[in-house]
């Protein structure tokens, strides 16, 4: 090879190297929002989340979970499959992970793909949240709760129950630049549903917390004239009653709530 090709090629690698390791040729912000959904990924990769909870276990849990791993392996077909998801969401619910046993039912919601699965894997993530400190933790399982909370609505628009979830959901975790989604999506609900019980709970509820007793008073005993049994509609109305001082009231439906709770 003659020299001047020899020196062509150099040139040319180092060239190369300049151009492909000397310049970013991505403008700054977009760099940094790729790193940044990295960052994001990893810290809530379910792979990573199962490494650090396995190396807290202690030996005879990871043995247990270890053989629900391995049948899960040997399961043949779908039905089987489910059924060893089963086992392992259980599981890890009760060693204290809903974030693991939330992936869990989620994978047993897309075998199935049905509103009841979608809403059991939702619910399970919705009790992560409320469990859990752990930012990237909470935000891995409010991220999967959503997504399994509008595939259950997707698949039986007309239960009123998923759609309660999900607005509840953003009442525990609103989102930050909407922070009465939550609210937002209760009233909605009450105004399509102005005699649905869990409803009407659920916004005296959020009345007793910001202190608004007539508010309160006014919905449960609107639910009162649905279900003049129903225990939680009860036990909060007494709280109510004993904040207004109506003693009377107050005595007369702690008395109730006693006798259910029994």
């Amino acid at each position: 090879m003659k020299g001047s090709q020899i020196a062509l090629i150099f040139t040319s690698i180092i060239l190369f190297f300049v151009l492909y390791f000397g310049f970013d040729t991505k403008p700054k912000a977009q760099s940094q929002l790729e790193q940044s959904r990295a960052l994001n990924f990893e810290s809530t990769d379910i792979r990573v989340i199962l490494s650090e909870a396995k190396a807290k276990l202690s030996s005879r849990e990871n043995g247990v979970i270890g053989l629900h791993e391995m049948e899960l392996q040997q399961a043949s077909d779908d039905t089987l499959r489910a059924e060893r998801f089963e086992n392992l969401a259980r599981e890890w619910y009760t060693i204290g992970y809903p974030e693991i046993s939330g992936y869990y039912a989620e994978e047993i919601a897309k075998l199935r793909n049905d509103a009841s699965s979608w809403g059991i894997a939702g619910t399970t993530f919705s009790l992560c949240l409320k469990n859990k400190t752990e930012e990237k933790i909470k935000s891995y399982c409010k991220q999967h709760a959503t997504q399994a909370f509008e595939n259950a609505i997707s698949e039986d628009p007309d239960n009123i129950d998923h759609r309660l979830n999900m607005a509840l959901l953003f009442v525990e975790s609103p989102p930050g630049n909407n922070p009465m989604k939550g609210i937002q999506m209760l009233l909605g609900l009450n105004e399509d549903y102005p005699d649905d019980v869990k409803v009407l709970n659920q916004l005296g509820r959020l009345a007793i917390q910001t202190n608004q007793w007539e508010k309160a008073l006014e919905r449960l005993s609107h639910a009162l004239k649905f279900e003049p049994n129903n225990r939680s509609t009860i036990c909060m109305i007494y709280k109510v009653y004993e904040s207004l001082q109506q003693n009377s009231e107050a005595a007369r439906f702690k008395k109730r709530c006693s006798e259910l709770n029994e």
